[in-house]
């Protein structure tokens, strides 16, 4: 085969190393290797003998595994196994090559390749358990926390999470307390975007970190063992010890997780390459493909592992054809940056940037990158912001604080030390696409379950009781003393299918048709025990004719519906919402309640064929198939918040009222704050924790609205749109046409997550309105989100074509000694426009690209924003005189170890840096998620008042005293809640 197999030969052998194939022996690149497949199961097999076959084949097949050489930094090299569930099987393998990442990659002599990159070897362990419990539950229904439809299926041993895992997904999980460790696969539903997929990359984080303890915890727990037979050892107890190693678990391997969906998946991970880094969790994608005609040949499942089988149906919409269209070769070519004329046609080329997204996603979470390791550089090639080291006259490393060349023409170019970045953030460009339009949706069951073996049927048939037993459950035939013959079907109960279900993603009606006619829906073969079908329908689809009479003439499963149409926008997350309502009692005018519904739009009437979704309901698949209402998740008891809320808290907010409204209190304070300008500019805190959201605090995200200019957003980590759903309700289609600018600070992704959803939303407000569908939007930030928001507009048509971007990296007008300052002053038309006069901004200490700004608006009004960062002094000088000051305050003062260590602020340094600033009006936020402390600031020197922040708060300029004024309040609400000033 010409083109693609060319290239890959010659790229193997630039590679001047020779490949192990698993029996053993060496080859080269154009042998034809083995891969091992997939080991076939016997329905009618004994679990118990399967099982010690399982390791026998398991150890045979880590012995016969194909290698792949590494070669280490300093010359040597070391042989791995590759693990099964990281080899591509195909048919007859003709080549094979290393691309970064450890894979090796095998092409078939056909470009069609198995579709089952994530299946597993020891997937043989036999059929399904019929004593194993099996249960599908809702976890999440849309609502304005929610936005997506999330489903968990259970094992004992395994999860598996399925629908849409949109912004807000992990924080749901962690209301319903439903742990991410054991979730071994993620199957997406619907189209890829940010709507369906939007909260994969925030769960990644958290699972990788939680693999990563659950390793840590159980290398402690095996040294505690060896610590403990060691000591028995030394007393004697040689045959004790012996014993407990046997027993002993050994460490747990490294972490895997498998995310299936539609075309652009694995492009949708790779766009996060500069800011998701982790080690030792091999993420693998799977991306299904809508068939040619006839492609499929048989009933085979499309992907299975020893517990599910999974059929996927992608759907096209009616009249579009596939979408989007075949680039034809010549636009193929043309991207090429050789500028050579390929040889590959266009299936090739994409087989090509499919293998390239694949290896930098691979690069993202399974790489051998290490923070302490150092390069050598000349000095004039260090990129900055970047720690500098060298070595000294006694060969020990140190920090350099030497001049750099941009202080001066005769600095020496000396050879220095610096970490390179991590491998995926070394990827500048990735491999083009355009958006999908197709659907992905599944059939899952569980592999069947053989029938009971009838004992005295055996007996009377003359089979002795023992190893033929065996033989006769494991499918075998024997033969009796008398020469009969005895199959199994004469002693086993019919085989049993076990149970199912579809999960379908909708989006519009012109989904329904190619629903409707899929064959899989006729076929005894995949509908044989299916019991429900469970739909993610877009607004307005439910009610579509053609769906509800397929829902009839199937009505012999379970129709269950999840859509705004008939779910309510209730309070999916009761814990945040509970506090919003006790700081609502201690002063509503500043803490309002959470907007929400208890309502559906659409009325379910009786006899209709389907049934709405219910956060928690569970369809119990194994033993049985059942409904199981009692765990759905009922809707919070605002009352009972009320009567639960402290007296005493009460009584104080009562006094803090009667003092505001006291005689001569707001002339006072008017007196006080005539010179500051824009009195009434409110701030919304949308966001005020740190890291990742949690039950009480989501990730950052501050709103201001200035009247007569805008509305200007800082930072927007991940559901920031459904956080303003909750405050705004239907005030916000007018928040969203006067929103102006967003400020991204930094690209950590508690910080930004949540910024192309409210792009989208913004963008679709002011197309429909003729005074508004000419706007641009202003968004600020450092090069690597520039860069982000235009990769993913490849993936979805978001509104990046209306925004004005300003790249603070690119355009730093001055440079201070190692550090950067940024200054854009806008012409009177972009004043007029966007409301603001200037944009400055300062590196600040906490990660790359971090930076702080300060925004002048024509009135005198000035913000100024810390982000993330230690403090510093360019910030205090860039906003010098600031009218309001939103400064993180991520430790409590006792913290200052771990404050400086993760490079962020104690709430002393962030008072100090606004005193320092000369700011009036101080907020404080970006608390740590495992407390939540009220500051103490003596007030009286100066007109300089602080204030923490809190999720949903709306606060004017001229009304900081007043929430001061609630202090005592707070702080005895949180005493009163867990003993000290903390909220976990």
């Amino acid at each position: 085969m010409p083109g693609i197999l060319d290239v890959l030969r010659q790229s193997i052998q630039r590679l001047s190393r020779k490949v192990r194939s698993p029996d053993g022996n060496s080859v080269t690149p154009n042998t034809p290797i083995k891969v091992p497949q997939p080991i076939r199961r016997d329905p009618q097999a004994s679990k118990t003998n399967l099982i010690r076959k399982h390791h026998k084949d398991k150890a045979a097949l880590q012995r016969s595994r194909p290698k792949v050489r590494k070669v280490f930094p300093k010359g040597t090299s070391v042989d791995r196994p590759l693990p099964p569930h990281r080899i591509h099987h195909g048919r007859r393998l003709v080549g094979c090559a290393k691309i970064p990442g450890r894979y090796l990659i095998a092409f078939a002599k056909k470009s069609t390749l198995v579709n089952n990159i994530g299946a597993r070897a020891y997937k043989s362990l036999g059929s399904f358990d019929s004593k194993m419990r099996c249960t599908l539950q809702i976890v999440s229904t849309p609502t304005a926390d929610t936005p997506g439809t999330t489903l968990m299926l259970h094992f004992d041993q395994r999860r598996y999470l399925l629908g849409n895992v949109a912004e807000g997904s992990q924080r749901a999980t962690v209301q319903r307390k439903l742990g991410l460790i054991k979730i071994s696969d993620i199957f997406l539903t619907g189209t890829v975007g940010w709507g369906t997929a939007g909260g994969v990359l925030g769960m990644l984080l958290t699972v990788a970190d939680a693999a990563a303890s659950s390793r840590e915890m159980s290398q402690i727990k095996l040294a505690q063992q060896k610590k403990k037979a060691d000591a028995q050892k030394e007393k004697g107890g040689n045959n004790l010890q012996k014993k407990k190693q046997g027993d002993a678990p050994g460490p747990e391997g490294k972490a895997w997780l498998n995310i299936h969906g539609g075309r652009n998946l694995t492009q949708l991970l790779a766009t996060a390459r500069r800011f998701i880094f982790r080690k030792g969790m091999p993420i693998h994608t799977n991306e299904f493909r809508v068939r040619k005609e006839g492609q499929r040949k048989d009933w085979q499942p499309s992907w299975e592992d020893e517990l599910i089988r999974v059929w996927d149906m992608v759907l096209e919409p009616e009249g579009r054809g596939i979408s989007p269209r075949k680039r034809s070769h010549d636009e193929f070519s043309g991207q090429e940056s050789s500028g050579k004329i390929s040889k590959e046609s266009p299936e090739q080329l994409e087989d090509r940037y499919d293998q390239m997204r694949q290896a930098i996603v691979s690069s993202m979470f399974d790489s051998d990158w290490r923070l302490d390791a150092l390069v050598e550089k000349p000095l004039s090639e260090v990129k900055l912001p970047a720690a500098i080291f060298v070595r000294n006259s006694e060969g020990k490393i140190e920090k350099y604080d030497g001049p750099m060349p941009e202080e001066g023409k005769d600095v020496q170019d000396v050879t220095v030390l610096v970490r390179n970045p991590w491998p995926g953030a070394m990827v500048d460009k990735l491999p083009p696409t355009t958006p999908s339009n197709t659907s992905v949706c599944y059939i899952i069951k569980g592999h069947p379950v053989r029938g009971k073996f009838d004992k005295n049927a055996a007996i009377a048939l003359g089979v002795k009781p023992g190893p033929n037993f065996a033989r006769l459950t494991r499918g075998e035939s024997v033969t009796t003393e008398d020469g009969s013959v005895v199959t199994p079907e004469m002693v086993l109960g019919a085989t049993k299918e076990a149970g199912g279900f579809a999960i379908v993603e909708l989006p519009n009606s012109s989904y329904v048709g190619s629903l409707v006619n899929r064959e899989e829906w006729s076929s005894s073969e995949v509908m044989a025990g299916v019991e429900a079908v469970v739909y993610i329908l877009g607004p307005g689809v439910v009610e579509d004719a053609r769906l509800q009479a397929f829902m009839r003439e199937h009505n012999k499963l379970k129709h269950i519906v999840s859509s705004s149409d008939c779910c309510p926008n209730y309070l999916a997350l009761e814990s945040p919402a509970s506090a919003a309502i006790r700081l609502n009692l201690i002063d509503p005018n500043q803490f309002p309640v959470p907007k929400y519904s208890n309502e559906t739009t659409q009325i379910v009437e009786t006899g209709s064929p389907y049934e709405p979704a219910r956060p928690g309901l569970t369809i119990q698949l194994e033993p049985k198939f059942e409904l199981q209402e009692e765990t759905i998740v009922h809707h919070l008891d605002t009352e009972q918040v009320v009567r639960d809320m402290p007296e005493e808290v009460l009584q104080l907010a009562q006094t803090a009222r009667e003092e505001i409204a006291g005689s001569g209190y707001q002339a006072r304070l008017d007196k006080v704050q005539e010179d500051i300008p824009s009195r009434d500019a409110e701030v919304i805190a949308l966001g005020t924790g740190s890291a990742l959201p949690s039950k009480y605090r989501n990730v950052s995200a501050t709103l201001l609205r200035v009247p007569g200019y805008g509305n200007y957003l800082l930072d927007c980590g991940e559901n920031t749109l459904g956080q303003m759903k909750r405050v705004f309700g239907d005030e916000l289609p007018d928040v969203l046409r006067d929103l102006k600018a967003i400020w991204i600070s930094h690209l950590h992704a508690d910080h930004h997550l949540g910024t192309a959803t409210v792009i989208k939303a913004w963008a679709a407000e002011t197309k429909n309105n003729s005074l508004t569908e000419s706007n641009k939007l202003l968004v600020a930030s450092h090069d690597g989100m520039i860069n982000w928001l235009k990769e993913y507009s490849q993936i979805e048509d978001y509104g990046y074509d209306r925004l004005h971007t300003i790249d603070i990296a690119r355009n730093q007008s001055e440079k201070y000694g190692k550090q950067w300052r940024f200054e854009h002053n806008f012409e009177p038309e972009k004043v007029q426009h966007f409301g603001i006069t200037s944009l400055k901004a300062c590196a600040v200490q906490h990660c790359h690209g971090a930076a702080a700004v300060a925004i002048d608006f024509p009135n005198g009004f000035k913000v100024a924003y810390s982000g993330d960062c230690r403090p510093s002094w360019d910030f205090v000088e860039i906003g010098k005189d600031a009218t309001l000051l939103i400064h993180e305050a991520t430790f409590d003062d006792e913290l200052q170890g771990d404050a400086i260590a993760k490079k962020h602020s104690t709430t002393s340094e962030a008072l100090d840096v606004g005193r320092e600033m000369n700011a009036r009006r101080i907020l404080l936020t970006h608390f740590s998620q495992r407390y939540q402390k009220i500051p103490v600031m003596d007030t009286e020197e100066k007109d300089q008042v602080a204030i923490v922040a809190f999720d949903y708060m709306r606060v004017k300029i001229g009304d900081f005293a007043k929430v001061d004024a609630f202090k005592p309040a707070l702080m005895k609400l949180y005493e009163d809640e867990n003993g000290e000033r903390i909220l976990t």
